[in-house]
Parts: C-alpha cells; structure tokens; sequence
C-alpha cells in the first residue's frame, strides 16, 4: 500500500487549469521531484499535499489517512520554502523549536530535539545566534532543521535551493539526499533544475501544463 497517494487531483483558478488529473503513489521513504518550467502546476501540487490549498477534485491519503481537507497543521507534514521563513527574532535554537513548543512538549525534549537537529546539519555553534547572523546555505539548513524537527510524516520542499549560489546549491542538495536517506523521510522536492533532480531523486516526475508528463527512475527520465 502506498504512503502517500494522490488520486485524480485537480486544481482549477477560474477558467484555468493549475493541475489536472495528477496521480501518484509515493512509497515510504522515498525521494520524489517534481520537475518542470515555472506555472507546470509542480508548486499547486505541494501546498495541496501541504495543506496550503485544496483540490477542486481528487483525494489525497497519507499513511492510509484521507488528508484531502485536513488544515495544514492537522497533517503533519514538513515544509521547507524557497525563501527560508525563518523569524528574524528568534535565535537559531528557538527557530527550531518553536513546532515544538506550539505542540507544547516538554522543555528538556525540546532542548534535546534542537541540539539533534544541530547535530545533524552540522551548525550545532550556532545555536545562539540570529538568523542574520549566518549565510544563505546555513539558513536553508536551519529552515530544514525546523521543518525536521517536529518528525513529519512527509518532508516537502518548495525550490529550497534556487535563492543559492551554485556552488552551495550543489553542496546542500548532497546534504538534503543525506538527511534524507539517514531518517529514512519520505520526500516531496520541487524544481525545476533537471541536474539537480537526475542527482537526487528515487523517482522523478516530469510536468508540463497541469499535466504528468513522465514518471520514472532518474536513468529512465535521462534516457
């Protein structure tokens, strides 16, 4: 049985057609782009997995659970945008923390899950300081850091890399493949850089228009 299933999914503004038809079976801890040009509907299909928009029609299920009309913070899944998100008046630790607190666990846990997560991305000095304080790389890192730090059942990432430089860009997209494959997380991970997907992906899905153009293997797709 699938992890994550998305079944006749459509997502209609007005007269057009954001997504149309969008199916997919994703198992469990694996790693799926979506690839395509800029308004394919790749982003329209994230944030309905996310919860950030609903489907005209379609269901989605997530660990046997119908999560089609569920708030966002009902679904439990992780997020990482484009842009980091992170509050600027919060140090590093308290950015990580804060799902953590919203759901009001206790604060030792809370320390002990930040300090794992730091561990993780490798920033555990950095705890104490300010968003501002470090680079693009290091935020995205933070941004999944946070996103990591509530176990989500789903991570989805929205473009994390594009705001980067290339030389972070290809350092980091080994890192996210690393954290990753070491929580064993299933993934959702949009863009619209073909390297990039080839590099990383279980399995990659190629869109155009609203539509699935292909589905396969990075070695399937390049052929």
């Amino acid at each position: 049985m699938s992890f994550l299933k998305l079944t006749n999914i459509s997502k209609i503004y007005g007269a057009a057609k954001a997504v149309e038809d969008f199916n997919l079976d994703v198992e469990k801890g694996e790693f799926v782009s979506f690839l395509g040009p800029s308004g394919c509907g790749k982003t329209t299909t994230l944030r309905m997995i996310a919860g950030f928009e609903l489907p005209t029609t379609g269901e989605i299920t997530l660990d046997g659970e119908d999560i089609t009309y569920k708030a966002p913070n009902q679904r439990n899944v992780g997020m990482v945008f484009q842009s980091y998100a992170l509050f600027p008046n919060l140090t590093i630790g308290q950015n990580i923390g804060f799902g953590l607190q919203i759901r009001k666990l206790p604060k030792n846990e809370i320390e002990e899950r930040i300090d794992e997560m730091l561990d993780l991305v490798h920033l555990e000095a950095h705890k104490n300081k300010y968003p501002y304080q470090l680079s693009g790389g290091q935020q995205q890192r933070i941004a999944l850091s946070r996103a990591l730090a509530i176990k989500p059942r789903v991570l989805l990432l929205d473009e994390p890399l594009s705001a980067l430089d290339a030389k972070i860009r290809v350092e980091l997209r080994l890192e996210i493949r690393r954290i990753q494959q070491a929580l064993g997380i299933t993934t959702i991970y949009v863009t619209h850089d073909q390297e990039e997907a080839l590099l990383i992906s279980d399995r990659v899905v190629v869109m155009s228009q609203g539509h699935i153009e292909q589905i396969g293997t990075p070695d399937k797709i390049y052929k």
